[in-house]
């Protein structure tokens, strides 16, 4: 790649050439297609957040450091380690059975990460939460969210999720 001219397979995919000499990505080609590999970063959110999908929580586990700090903003809580991981994903499969999360977006700065995702589902178990619990009403909803992550030694070691939780409880019919 001569220059600072993008390719149009790169220019597709937002990339610049700076960024691959940078070394946040890197290239590998096969006989008739640049493949563009993942940054070890985004292997690791990305593993975090789709085990939640792929309803395999043990998954999720695998990249979570024993000291790992993971603070819910909104609700005001931390999960610790593998087994707040663990226990949050059990709450929330909980009240909804149904639940997906679907990723949306990545951006990796080193060992940083920010992913956005999509959760929804049908509120038919009791959610839990530091502001009491909730009884299934029965209701969908639909959230954006946003984390915020570092990842050391390929192990989540510190993240913070925010989303408005205002939506959530307007959508599920908490508050009007």
């Amino acid at each position: 790649m001569p220059g600072s001219s993008v390719s149009p397979a790169l220019a597709q995919w937002g990339l610049s050439v700076g960024l691959i000499n940078a070394g946040r990505y890197s290239l590998h080609t096969n006989t008739h297609r640049k493949v563009i590999a993942m940054h070890p970063t985004e292997k690791v959110v990305r593993q975090f957040h789709e085990s939640w999908d792929m309803r395999d929580p043990e998954r999720g586990v695998a990249v979570i450091a024993e000291d790992c700090q993971f603070e819910d903003v909104a609700r005001g809580e931390s999960q610790i380690g593998p087994e707040g991981y663990r226990m949050d994903y059990e709450r929330w499969r909980r009240a909804f059975p149904d639940g997906e999360v679907k990723v949306t977006n990545v951006v990796v700065d080193g060992d940083r990460a920010v992913v956005e995702f999509v959760n929804r589902g049908t509120h038919t178990g009791p959610l839990e939460s530091s502001l009491g619990t909730f009884e299934p009403s029965g209701r969908r909803q639909e959230t954006r969210y946003c984390s915020v992550m570092r990842v050391k030694d390929g192990k989540v070691v510190e993240g913070r999720d925010y989303y408005d939780a205002a939506t959530i409880a307007r959508q599920l019919g908490l508050v009007s």
